[in-house]
């Protein structure tokens, strides 16, 4: 598989979550030693997209682009804000969708910092015929790992105007594409890791202690329910 990804996509960092089972902090800080968790998603995936986009909470770009400001230079990353709080990714997703440049954008959680090249590129060949791609591990979809089309801007506005606020909410009215975790093995035996998210500081201090993760231990600790 080559090294590129067409069509060219932004890559949308999903921050506006308050971590609650991180005792109220929000996780765009946290850090694996001296690294923020979100450099290690931008190194593993440099060279496949075309534009940064952060998406933080309501009223955090000020304090966000102040505390990161050597990360947002260096990547060029552009801050775009939450409308209204409490609206969840979907809120943060119809921001990137609106903000970016071109047809597509890679949505991925601050929280996700084990992201694999090779997992990107095998979704990105999925993309033609489709408004989102997205995997299917274990019998659930992730939607906080998945490209999303500018055609998804729309039905997912549609969605948070009607309080559908799950980030799920507006698929059923879009041209879905599923991958089963044969694709993504194919490409990559550690899949898996990709899909690793940290909502506990429990989960935090396996990662940075860099225990091993296995494909049954990813499933065991966790499942994306947005």
């Amino acid at each position: 598989m080559r090294g590129e990804m067409k069509p060219s996509a932004a890559l949308l960092l999903l921050a506006g979550g308050r971590g609650r089972r991180m005792g109220g902090e929000g996780k765009l800080l946290l850090r694996s030693g001296k690294a923020f968790l979100i450099e290690k998603i931008l190194e593993e995936t440099e060279g496949l997209f075309s534009e940064y986009l952060l998406s933080c909470a309501f009223g955090k770009s000020a304090e966000t682009e102040r505390l990161l400001a050597p990360v947002l230079r260096k990547w060029r990353i552009k801050v775009v804000e939450d409308r209204e709080p409490e609206r969840g990714p979907l809120e943060g997703l119809c921001r990137g969708l609106a903000a970016m440049s071109g047809e597509w954008l890679f949505a991925v959680g601050c929280d996700m910092p084990s992201v694999r090249k090779k997992v990107v590129l095998a979704m990105a060949q999925r993309l033609q015929g489709a408004d989102a791609a997205v995997a299917e591990l274990n019998g659930w979809l992730e939607p906080l790992h998945a490209f999303y089309s500018e055609r998804c801007l729309r039905p997912a506005e549609c969605a948070l105007a009607e309080g559908r606020l799950r980030l799920k909410s507006f698929y059923p009215e879009i041209r879905l594409a599923k991958l089963p975790e044969a694709e993504l093995r194919e490409a990559d035996a550690q899949y898996y890791s990709s899909f690793f998210n940290i909502n506990t500081q429990e989960e935090y201090s396996r990662y940075t202690q860099k225990s091993p993760l296995t494909e049954s231990g990813l499933f065991s600790i966790r499942h994306n329910i947005n």
